[in-house]
């Protein structure tokens, strides 16, 4: 079968699509032939080496995807050939045309949703779902900001907080061209980057009577963050998905909040990084989540689509910021 090998660290031109053995079911698993790769931002950094100290060559990429299952081992249970399954990894490998996966790497795939939509709902929607509801607890009639509101984790936490109730909900994006994606999820104002309207002063207008806005949902780091963290109302909750904005050592530039601050303004901030909940195996909250989207007929958003073997223009368009929602690569 056809997958990317990763060789070397760098830019988007070290990936290189070629043959590599056919995989085989692990024992209590199965062997998924996939319709659809999930990019997520993560990978990116990844492919530069940058995303964990103990990264080693050769590496594999790729978290999230969805197929159908065409292989399965003689000691699986509740498995079968043709089942749709969403495949989490995040050792990597789901870039590929198929993938070995084991019982606990499979989740179930919402029903009204494709397989294109499946590959892109996994990781975008649970850390929406734990970012709101989990840790910040969002509730009916709360403000809500979500910066990179037209990315796929952007998209789905738009979506959630408008079917718990929130509102207003401001989306905040890079450029005008996005605006009328999440003014479409049904948020309620979207300030652009490049579009005259900073996201502080359309918080300003909107959150003025309550002292500041009660949630935010930050993905981009830097001054973002500091911004964001500054416009929250007293009892605000600010979640940290990520530092999108970041290339460097993380460690090394990221702002520091002193607890003096958050006791002073009654704040709340919280980190989700959604790789070391293993919410494969929190299967209650995930299967909550799956019944709240289904009640709520709530989608995954697929921005572009890209052959795998053109993986390469798929980081290029990422990390250009030109992309909305979730990217696929399609073996």
């Amino acid at each position: 079968m056809r997958a990317i090998v990763l060789d070397a660290f760098g830019g988007p031109e070290v990936m290189r699509l070629a043959e590599v053995a056919d995989p085989r079911p692990p024992v209590g698993g199965c062997v998924v032939e996939l319709a659809a790769i999930g990019i997520n931002f993560a990978e990116l950094v990844e492919r530069r080496g940058l995303y964990r100290k103990d990264q080693r060559l050769p590496y594999d990429l790729g978290k999230e995807a969805a197929g159908r299952i065409v292989e399965v081992h003689p000691d699986a249970r509740g498995l079968h050939v043709g089942m749709r399954v969403i495949v989490l990894r995040y050792r990597g490998g789901c870039y590929a045309e198929r993938v070995a996966a084991a019982a606990h790497e499979l989740l179930p795939i919402p029903e009204h949703l494709d397989l294109d939509e499946a590959a892109a709902f996994a990781i975008a929607f649970a850390t929406a779902w734990y970012a709101v509801v989990e840790q910040a607890r969002v509730r009916a009639g709360e403000s809500a900001l979500v910066q990179a509101a037209a990315g796929s984790t952007g998209v789905a936490a738009v979506q959630l907080l408008r079917a718990l109730g929130a509102e207003p909900v401001i989306g905040a994006v890079g450029s005008a061209a996005k605006t009328e994606l999440v003014l479409g999820l049904g948020a309620h104002a979207c300030a652009a980057a490049s579009g005259g309207e900073d996201f502080g002063d359309t918080v300003q207008r909107l959150c003025a009577a309550r002292g500041g806005v009660d949630f935010v949902l930050e993905s981009v780091g830097g001054a973002t963050f500091e911004r964001s963290l500054a416009l929250l109302a007293p009892l605000g909750r600010l979640v940290t998905i990520g530092f999108s904005s970041i290339e460097r050592d993380h460690a090394e530039v990221v702002k520091r909040v002193h607890p003096l601050q958050l006791f002073l303004r009654s704040w709340g901030l919280f980190g989700l990084n959604i790789e070391n909940i293993d919410f494969v195996r929190r299967r209650a909250t995930y299967d909550e989540l799956v019944r709240f989207v289904e009640r709520h007929e709530l989608r995954p958003h697929v921005g572009a689509r890209f052959p795998l073997a053109e993986a390469a223009a798929a980081h290029r368009a990422i990390e250009a910021r030109t992309t909305t929602g979730k990217v696929l690569l399609v073996p």
